[in-house]
């Protein structure tokens, strides 16, 4: 089964063809700047459908230097799984490539020991990356397309196409144990100090922008903006739990998760570069 599956999921590396989401390297092309950075939305859990409709699972952690690390699981649809990937998306020449090795359930390899898999890039946008032969595309709001090229006779290439939808997030209860006093207390630290890091992160995008005073005031109106919708969103969350012990914790969680995402927006519309040229300030994780 392993050596079918493999001979399946070969990527054309011929003359490109049309097809629906993928699309593969012109001869002779060069890859096109880009920086790990530039694939922030990809971070998290993700879960869905692949191949027959089976479920599927894809998860990618935040960059590790210059390196994003993520895992592929294929369900079988009685519950199994069908085969694993281990994956990494990393700078390459200035530009980025993704390799994978595929794996049983037994966890022996497809591939030979020192094999792999390697997708060159050829295009990024905001929320998609185009590899030679895969893509990686949100699909509105918290929703993933990842499809891949199948090596086929056929005279249109054949995909392998996967939907998912980013998992709830997480409202930072694993940072927090206690009494219900005690974790008020610590989701209240911890929203503090995500709210610090905002300012900080927003006062940088002021300053790299002090010379254009309009577009200073519209980043601060966009910001006045969204403080408003946090507000309202977190009371809202608040309101829905009226009664439970656990309302405050709701609110905190809600307000932590905005605020980070909020950080991720200001420090990846005003303080990364088109080029390689490094992030003025670190790519924000989780607050803790």
């Amino acid at each position: 089964m392993a050596k079918a599956w493999m001979a399946a999921l070969a990527v054309v590396a011929a003359a490109p063809l049309a097809a629906q989401e993928t699309r593969v390297a012109e001869p002779g092309s060069t890859p096109p700047p880009a920086s790990i950075h530039d694939l922030w939305w990809l971070d998290g859990l993700w879960q869905g459908t692949g191949i027959e409709g089976a479920p599927a699972t894809e998860s990618w952690l935040p960059p590790t230097g210059t390196t994003m690390v993520g895992t592929f699981i294929q369900q079988t649809a009685e519950g199994g799984i069908l085969f694993s990937e281990h994956m990494q998306i990393m700078e390459e020449g200035g530009s980025l490539v993704l390799k994978l090795k595929h794996f049983n359930p037994d966890l022996t390899g497809w591939e030979d020991k020192d094999g792999m898999l390697t997708f060159r890039l050829l295009g990024a946008e905001f929320c998609a990356a185009y590899f030679s032969g895969l893509t990686l595309r949100c699909d509105g709001p918290d929703k993933l397309v990842v499809a891949v090229r199948m090596k086929s006779d056929a005279p249109e290439p054949k995909e392998l196409l996967f939907r998912f939808d980013r998992a709830e997030r997480s409202r930072g209860f694993s940072n927090c144990d206690g009494t219900t006093l005690e974790m008020n207390e610590c989701m209240a630290a911890i929203r503090e100090r995500a709210s610090e890091r905002k300012a900080r992160y927003l006062a940088a995008a002021v300053a790299r922008n002090a010379d254009r005073p309009d577009l200073v005031a519209l980043i601060r109106k966009s910001d006045a903006a969204f403080e408003a919708y946090r507000e309202a969103e977190c009371e809202a969350v608040y309101t829905d739990y009226e009664g439970g012990t656990i309302r405050t914790i709701q609110a905190l969680g809600c307000e932590i998760a905005l605020i980070d995402e909020r950080t991720r927006t200001i420090w990846q519309t005003w303080l990364t570069y088109m080029d390689t040229t490094p992030p003025e300030l670190p790519a924000p994780g989780r607050s803790r």
